[in-house]
């Protein structure tokens, strides 16, 4: 006799037989190498069989059923962040600050921890799970943790202020001895990086600003001396007060004094007489007045040199600008 499985008539009412290769790998582990296991023609039609088969495709469409959903239902995450280690003590260690992790801090029995946070924060509010077991003390930006008994874990959470902007902070809190943790330091990446920013802005505007006021000062220091300048003066009176040299571009008067020598008073003579003291500003060796006058007077004490400008009067220049540069123009705010 065949030990092959016998082929059901036709017509019969047999059914199909369900994951034949899964049968065939669970009749090889049931029975020895040497021997095939089949179903008669008669097992197929037996009423036992029949039911067999059902409930398999029952279970094995209720698994794959449940194999999709366990895959595509969403699963809760719990994956605390662990401070980094520091170089120079592991007990030591940092962590950058996100507002939606929770940091998990490892204390031993009667061993103190310090949490420090940003150095502008402020701790407003502690709320800590296990006030029994634990005891906390926040002091400025820093809250101080330490178990009081052998307990299991809890969570703490703490409020800081910084300037009106509030930041929330999660910890998991649990007893250890092999990751023990003296301290805790937070790190602020986003707000460093900002901070980065602003002070590259800040530098670039007073790069930006310095350079403009070297560009103003040479403009101002070259309008002393452009154009056609007018050197003929004569001086009468004590030589003690005598400028090096004294000149005038037709709006602007130039006197220099070498060696930061002391600058006495100066006047401007009117055609009475009188004297009114003028306006200078000192650049290098010169003192620049913001006119041209027909006389000077200098004084210092009892000491007086009187200054004469021989040449007749003129005005080169068409355009005011309000300084001694035409391409450097003075505004007063608000106007």
């Amino acid at each position: 006799m065949s030990d092959a499985p016998k082929t059901p008539e036709s017509g019969d009412n047999t059914p199909t037989p369900f994951l034949p290769v899964l049968r065939e790998k669970v009749a090889r582990r049931l029975s020895p190498a040497d021997t095939k296991v089949a179903l008669t023609s008669s097992g197929a039609r037996s009423p036992f069989w029949r039911g067999v088969n059902a409930i398999w495709r029952k279970l094995v469409t209720f698994s794959l059923a449940g194999t999709v959903i366990v895959t595509l239902a969403p699963h809760a995450s719990f994956a605390a962040e662990t401070p980094v280690a520091g170089e120079k003590d592991a007990r030591v260690r940092t962590v950058d600050y996100d507002p939606d992790q929770v940091v998990s801090v490892v204390g031993q029995f009667r061993h103190a921890i310090e949490i420090q946070f940003g150095a502008g924060e402020t701790v407003t509010q502690a709320a800590l799970g296990d006030t029994i077991s634990w005891q906390i003390a926040p002091v400025g930006n820093v809250v101080f943790l330490k178990p009081r008994e052998k307990a299991a874990g809890t969570n703490l959470i703490v409020l800081t202020q910084e300037g009106g902007m509030t930041r929330t902070y999660h910890f998991n809190l649990a007893l250890g001895t092999s990751a023990t943790m003296y301290g805790i330091r937070f790190h602020y990446p986003q707000a460093e990086q900002a901070m980065s920013a602003e002070q590259a802005q800040m530098a670039q505007a007073q790069a930006a600003q310095a350079m403009q006021s070297r560009i103003v000062k040479t403009a101002l220091d070259h309008a002393v001396i452009e154009g056609k300048r007018n050197f003929n003066y004569t001086e009468q009176g004590d030589a003690s007060l005598q400028p090096s040299e004294i000149s005038d571009n037709g709006e602007f008067t130039a006197m220099r004094f070498p060696g930061h020598a002391d600058i006495p008073s100066i006047f401007a003579v009117d055609v009475d007489g009188s004297e009114t003291i003028v306006p200078y500003d000192v650049r290098d060796d010169f003192v620049v007045i913001h006119a041209v006058y027909r006389e000077l007077r200098l004084r210092r004490g009892k000491a007086v040199l009187a200054i004469y400008n021989e040449a007749p009067p003129r005005n080169d220049r068409a355009e005011r600008t309000g300084t001694v540069s035409n391409i450097v123009e003075r505004k007063v705010k608000g106007q």
